[in-house]
Formats: C-alpha cells, structure tokens, sequence
C-alpha cells in the first residue's frame, strides 16, 4: 500500500503542477492560488513524517489521498463545485466520515479506546466538527482576503455554511454509531 500512496501522490502532484501552470497563464490568481495549494495538502503526510517524526498509517495516508483527490482536485480543480450542486454536500459529509476516522485514529494510536466509549464517541464528534468549524474560518478568510464567496453569504446568507457543517456532523454521527454498535459488540464478546 506505501508504494501504491506513492504513485498517487506523484500522480497528484503532477496534475497539480500542470494546472497550477494552465491556470497561471489562462485564469485568475485566485483560481492559481487554489492549484497552489495542491502541493502542500498532497505533501501532507510527508511533512508530518518530516516534522514530527510520525509516519501515519498507510490506511490513513490512502483515505487522505483519496479525499483530497474528491475535494481538491474534482471540487476545486476539475470545478466539480459549480458544475454539480450536490457535490460540496457530498463532500462536506464525507469529511465527516474522514474526520471521524482521524480522531478514531488518534484514539487508538495513544491507547484511549479503554476510556468509556461515550467519552469516545463525544471526542470523534468533536474532532470532526473542529476540523469542519476550522474548515469554514479558513473559506471566510479566504473570502474576505480575496473579495470571493466561497461561503455563498451574498446568495444564501448562512445558509451554505450551515449546510456544510450540519452534512460534516451528520457524516460523523452515522460513523460514531457504527462505532458504537462494533465497540458494544467487541464488549460482548469479551463478557464486559
């Protein structure tokens, strides 16, 4: 799987740097800016493995990849954003999903999964729902630096936001309930 995270993120960053290039010559400096960013987020993982000297999980690594490609490069790149209005929705509760499996991760990596579950289950949600309330502080910076509306706040008010971070705690509470279900039934196996 390491060699396979590998090549997707070579294939990632070449697609990137291509567009990053199209869009410098043909398009805005924002929408430059946006394919920017394809480096670092790709590059993620090897940072982390480079600054803090943890190398995550190659599971982990892959459903990253897999992420960033449906968000990054099919939202913002490839414009899946305005082509299809189900597909920020999608993506928003997806991340749900993935943030929950990040805290399922950090749970697990230092050994907490002895706390009561409920004390897990409220730290998944938590975590998911930071990371998508960090998510719509960056999108609104990005608005106010840019002059743009990313959050739709000129045509739906706060709507959009509300939808991205209530979609991101839905994903989240369908994981933690699946979650819940196999820790109650792990429990029973072991008489506890």
């Amino acid at each position: 799987m390491k060699k396979f995270n590998h090549i997707l993120s070579i294939l990632f960053l070449l697609v990137g740097i291509y567009m990053l290039i199209y869009r410098l010559q043909y398009d805005t400096i924002y929408n430059s800016l946006i394919n920017l960013s394809v480096i670092p987020i790709v590059l993620l993982p090897w940072l982390i493995k480079k600054i803090f000297h943890y190398e995550l999980p190659e599971k982990i690594v892959f459903i990253y990849l897999v992420f960033t490609f449906l968000s990054l490069f099919l939202g913002s790149v490839m414009r899946f954003y305005g082509r299809f209005p189900w597909y920020d929705t999608f993506t928003h509760f997806l991340s749900g999903f993935v943030t929950s499996i990040l805290a399922l991760l950090i749970i697990k990596e230092n050994k907490l999964e002895s706390n009561p579950l409920w004390i897990n289950i409220l730290f998944i949600i938590g975590i998911s729902l930071s990371i998508a309330s960090l998510w719509e502080f960056f999108e609104f910076t990005c608005d106010k630096l840019f002059d743009k509306d990313a959050q739709h706040v000129l045509t739906t008010g706060v709507d959009d936001t509300m939808k991205d971070m209530l979609v991101a705690f839905l994903g989240s509470i369908i994981f933690s309930s699946y979650y819940f279900v196999k820790q109650k039934s792990i429990n029973k196996s072991k008489g506890k």
